[in-house]
This record gives structure tokens, sequence and C-alpha cells, in this order.
């Protein structure tokens, strides 16, 4: 199709507003997912393979070798690429996987990878390095001081038959090209071909000496991972150095994979090509990376994949999006803390777009799919429009909380049941097991209580009476020793601890402000502004003992999530907002030596989400409460909440699978 005709049916599209179901997997059909709208964003294309922004230019290629510009609103420019390679362009070959520098803002630089051809005949699949120019419709070839365009070369080229070939950058600056295996069986297992591979590179075309496969000389030079198919789609992890993938099988199973340095994925299909062999043969290569997911029969022909960041997306925020060409849609996979899958979903209302090459996450938060029909592909947009409702000043969203602390080997876990009267179980074995049956704390609250530990063998708890009052309980062994009203006028408490026998609490007034009140071993203070913003949760408090400061994170008003450090002598700076939404409170589990924080947070669709550093896990453990986390100093971690009957619920990172486990109950 020439660039005349495509312009001719670039279109903009009609918004539909959707709801994503659908549910498999260990899922439950009933689940909560955000809310999307898909929106056309280009039309009258014929197979658009990827996109990629140099700055807040969207550019995408078409197989046929098109490259085109779109700036903001206005209509798409070809691009003009001096000097164009002569493309080769059958089956899975043409112009193909598009990535930008991490710098393409200022540099301007962006990589292709294509199947190309001389004189007629057929050749390799390269990468080349391009840069735009300011009017966006003319990119030139790209050289450095110590290399010249292609970065890569000699990609084996067969039919186009599993030709890949997909680009991206990793935190590390360097390039990745997934590879395919061009359809000849010897190609996956011989790391001097480049075909069935993932390889990593300088943007300049150097190889990185760190290659696990270096000193083996040759192509191997390039070589990052082995025993591939055709690598369809590559993605890293926000927040980490992780690199996953997503593998076009045979009929027989589609694989998504987690790609580490040297290892073998046991594709082998000789003699000859024989596809019913297994895409991970086990038998042959008993070391072999297994797939993180894996379609069996019926296949669906996974494609691209990009993961999905943003408090919007729901339960499926830090999820995997999925492109399928056969499967006709978009499949989500979550991941729990293990990077085991731990939910299946697929994006409802794409039913007309057909088959789906790629999808990617935008510098706008929202996730961009092409089609790959063959004619009258598009461009599509899916944005996630959850938003925390919002909520009066002073009034907690989640008046409903259940809290555990550790001391020692020992966690309690306290319930607040109807009537009022708090109970506890006990662990003496860091929750192994617990007590057979609830016990009296001889403690009464009006709202949620809160734990902590200022000492061995010592439980803080605080509570609140019907006058808005906070009311300390010391406990030992389970057992109210004195009880001190502390005063003020809270509608929640939360307390916390260093540890070192002094305590901190703090309050959520009426007016929407939170208050702390110390208390240093002997005497309690009074109680202290702490200065900026107006919140709708109890406060989440992560004392870190390494550094003798706590962490405090709290809701606003607007769902927004809110910030600030304190230590014993200090209230430190105004509260700083940072990324996400809360749709009820953020439980931080303490911190121990610099040990990441664990937080669970409450979603919109009751599933928690638990956040060590940037990355973003998820539980099947739905709440109808606030949570609450303990963290051992080995760095594991519970969770608890109330579950949908009303009991006491929680989720051990010790329990391979974490599994959601009942502590019984009836919460309050």
């Amino acid at each position: 199709m020439t660039a005349r005709r495509v312009l001719t049916g670039l279109l903009a599209g009609l918004t539909v507003v959707l709801v994503a179901t659908g549910l498999t997997g260990s899922m439950s059909k009933t689940a909560a997912t955000p809310t999307l709208k898909i929106t056309t964003v280009v039309s009258g294309l014929s197979i658009p393979w990827d996109l990629t922004w140099v700055g807040d230019v969207m550019l995408f290629d078409q197989r046929g070798g098109q490259v085109f510009s779109k700036a903001a609103t206005a209509a798409p420019k070809p691009v003009s690429l001096l000097p164009r390679p002569e493309f080769f362009v059958a089956g899975e070959g043409g112009l193909l996987g598009l990535v930008a520098d991490p710098q393409a803002a200022v540099n301007r630089r962006f990589y292709t990878c294509q199947a190309v051809s001389s004189g007629g005949q057929k050749l390799d699949v390269r990468v080349l390095a391009w840069k735009l120019r300011s009017d966006n419709t003319t990119a030139d070839a790209d050289g450095s001081p110590t290399k010249t365009t292609p970065v890569v070369a000699g990609l084996p080229l067969s039919s186009g038959r599993h030709s890949g070939c997909r680009l991206r950058f990793g935190p590390d600056g360097k390039l990745y090209v997934g590879t395919g295996d061009a359809a000849i069986g010897t190609n996956p297992q011989n790391r001097q071909s480049l075909g069935g591979k993932v390889l990593r590179v300088g943007s300049d075309g150097s190889i990185p000496t760190d290659n696990p496969f270096y000193a083996e000389g040759g192509n191997a030079r390039y070589v990052w991972s082995f025993g591939h198919r055709n690598v369809q789609g590559l993605a890293f992890r926000p927040g980490t150095t992780e690199l996953w993938s997503a593998e076009h099988g045979t009929s027989r199973d589609d694989e998504v994979n987690r790609i580490r340095p040297g290892a073998n994925h046991g594709w082998d299909p000789v003699p000859g090509y024989d596809e019913s062999t297994p895409m991970t043969d086990l038998k042959q290569f008993p070391n072999a990376a297994v797939a993180k997911w894996s379609s069996g029969s019926p296949t669906v022909a996974t494609s691209g994949l990009s993961f999905m960041e943003g408090s919007a997306w729901g339960y499926w925020q830090g999820g995997m999006a999925v492109g399928l060409l056969k499967g006709q849609g978009i499949m989500v996979l979550v991941l729990d803390p293990s990077r085991n899958v731990a939910g299946v979903g697929r994006i409802s209302g794409l039913g007309d777009y057909g088959r789906i090459r790629t999808v990617q996450q935008g510098p706008d938060g929202a996730l961009y799919f092409t089609t790959s029909n063959g004619s009258g592909d598009r461009i599509g947009r899916i944005e996630p429009t959850a938003v925390a409702p919002a909520v009066t000043a002073g009034a907690n969203v989640s008046p409903t909380g259940v809290t555990a602390a550790r001391t020692g080997s020992s966690i309690y876990a306290y319930i607040r049941i109807p009537g009022g009267r708090v109970d506890y179980k006990r662990s003496t074995n860091d929750g192994g097991t617990w007590d057979s049956s609830w016990k009296q704390s001889g403690v009464t609250s009006a709202n949620a209580p809160s734990a902590a530990s200022s000492a061995s063998g010592r439980i803080d708890l605080v509570t609140g009476n019907s006058a808005g009052e906070v009311i300390h309980s010391a406990l030992v062994n389970g057992v109210k020793q004195n009880e001190t009203n502390l005063g003020g006028e809270m509608t929640a408490a939360t307390v916390s601890s260093l540890g070192d026998g002094t305590l901190d609490v703090y309050g959520l007034g009426r007016n929407g402000a939170v208050s702390r009140k110390h208390y240093d071993g002997d005497s309690w203070s009074g109680w202290t502004t702490l200065s900026g913003g107006a919140f709708t949760a109890a406060v989440g408090a992560s004392p870190d003992r390494g550094s003798n400061a706590t962490l405090l994170a709290t809701r606003g008003v607007d769902g927004g999530t809110y910030v600030r450090t304190v230590t014993p002598t200090s209230n430190g700076s105004a509260w700083a907002k940072v990324a996400g939404q809360l749709w009820s409170a953020k439980a931080l589990g303490d911190r121990f030596d610099g040990e990441q924080v664990v937080a669970g947070s409450l979603g919109s669709d009751s599933y928690l989400r638990l956040e060590r550093g940037t990355v973003i896990t998820a539980l099947r453990l739905k709440i109808t409460s606030a949570p609450d986390v303990v963290t051992r100093p080995d760095g594991s971690w519970l969770v608890f909440g109330r579950g949908t009957d009303n009991a006491l619920q929680y989720v051990d990172s010790r329990t391979p699978g974490y599994p959601v486990k009942s502590l019984g109950g009836t919460v309050r």
C-alpha cells in the first residue's frame, strides 16, 4: 500500500466506554476490573507492527516498510528513511520492531528491525539506527563514532517465517533484540546463530563484555538467552531489571517467559523442523527455563507485551498485557510476589479489532495496541478510568480495620468484634500456627484498633472511645497491664514504635489534620499537628530501626497518597504527594536494617496489592477492611484483612503460592 493510499484512511475513531470482564484461570469470574475507555487513534493501516515515542511524538511502522509520525491530535505524517533500505516483505518478514532511544527526547534517535534484500535477493534481518529530523517527516541513518549502521546484522532469514523481531531498551541502557529461528531447526540451540535468541547490544552496536557467552567469541558474544522459537514480545518490568518475553509457539503451546542471562529456553525441533517438539523440552534439557505461563492447546498466538503501571488499572496494576493474534484480543497476566501468574484476565470490547500484534503503555499511562488483520488495521488506545472516590476531610474512608504486631517470635492479631470488644489470636512461632480460639484482650474500642511493640514481650494497642479520645493499652502475654487516655478527638489512630521503648501515636482529626503524640519511655508529649494537608484514612507507619526514622503514608481527600518522614525529635517537612491512588488505608510493614517496606493497599476492586520498592504485585486476598502488614527481620511478611465473609484472613509470604488463610472470628 502506498503512503498516499494509507493517508486517505487515517481517521480519528469513535470513543467507546467498556468494562473489562471475563477473568479466567485462578481468578473469580465476579472479580471487579477497571472501567476502560477504548478509542481508535489511527485507522486505514496495513499490518502496523510496532510503535514508540520520540519525545511526545508517536512513531509507528507497517510491515510493508512505512514509518509514520503522529504529534498529539494531528494527522499522521509519513517519515522518509534516508537512505531507504530495500525491504524483504513476505510472511513475517518486512519492517518489524521499533523502539526509541532512552534519550530520544533529546537525541531524536530510534531503531528499527527489518528483513532486507539487495537487488531483489533476500539478505538477512538487521537492526538499524535512525535520527528523526525536527520536522518529523525525515529520518537519517544514524551512525556513531564507533559503529556505523547496522547496529546488528546477520539475523537469519528464510521464507520470512519466524523473523522475530522485537526491540526494547533495558534499564542498563542496552538494546535487547528478540529474534525468530527462521524455521530452521538447528538455530535455537546453536549460539553461533543469532536466530531463536534474545540478544543484548550497545546502542552503538558494541557488544557488552559481560554478556554471558562473550568468551565463546563470534555471534555467541551477542547472546543473552537462547532456545527460543519466535520471540514476538519483550518488556522490562517497571522498577526492576526483569526482562519478560512473549513467544509465539507451535500448535501445542504459546509461552510467556522471564528471561535470564545465559538461560536455555528449551526449543530444539530437530531433526528437521519437528513442530511436535515441546516449546520447552525438559526431557532433552532438564535445566531449561520453564515458562511462567503457557497456553496449552488450543493456542492463542501470543505477540507483543507490556506492563501496566498506575493505580487506575485496579487489580491489573503491575500486570502484563499480552497481544493475541489467533486469540484476537489482549490477555492480562497478574503476577504474585514470586513472579508467578496469580490471575489471568482478558480485556473485553475488542471483538471488532481482530488480531492484536503489539501492546505498549504510552507516556500518558494508556495502553496502545496495533491490529494485524492485513487491511483496515488500526492503532487503538485503552485508558483506565478508575478514580478514587472523594471523601470529606477527617472522615475515615476505612473505619473497619484489623491490626497485628510482632514481638520476639510471637505475632498477635487483633480484631474488633460486634459490640466493640477487641479480641486476639497469638502465634508463638512467627505465624506457623495460631491459637485455636479467640481470647479477650480486656480492651474495647469504638473504631479500628492499631498495634505495635515498643519492647520485647510487650504489645502496645491504641483504640478510641465514643468521644473520639485515643486510649493506649499496654499488654504482656496478651494480658492488659495498664491503660492511658491520650485525649484528642480522632476518627482513627495508629501506633508505631522503633522498638526502643518509645512510641508514637498518629491521630486523624475530624478536621482532616494528622496529629502526633510521642512517648519517650517515661512520659507522653502533647498532641502536635503535622502541618499541611487534609486526610481521610488512618496513617500507615513504617519504623526503620537502622535510620531511627519512621515513614508515614495516608490518603488525601482526592484519593492521592501522601507521605512524610519523622524522627523521635522532629516532625519532618510537609506532606508530599506521591504516585498512586488509595481507595482505603495503606499499611506499611516495619523496616529492618533498610529492608524494603512491604505495603498493602486496598484498591477499587478490594483485592490487595503489595509494593516492594516500586514493584507492584497482587494477592488473591479480597478484603473489606483496612489492611495491616507484619514484617519479619528476614524480609518475609504477613498481610491481614477482613474477608468477604467478615472473618480475619491473611497471607503469609513463607507459604508457597500465597494461599489465603483464615483465622475466623467476626470483624466489625
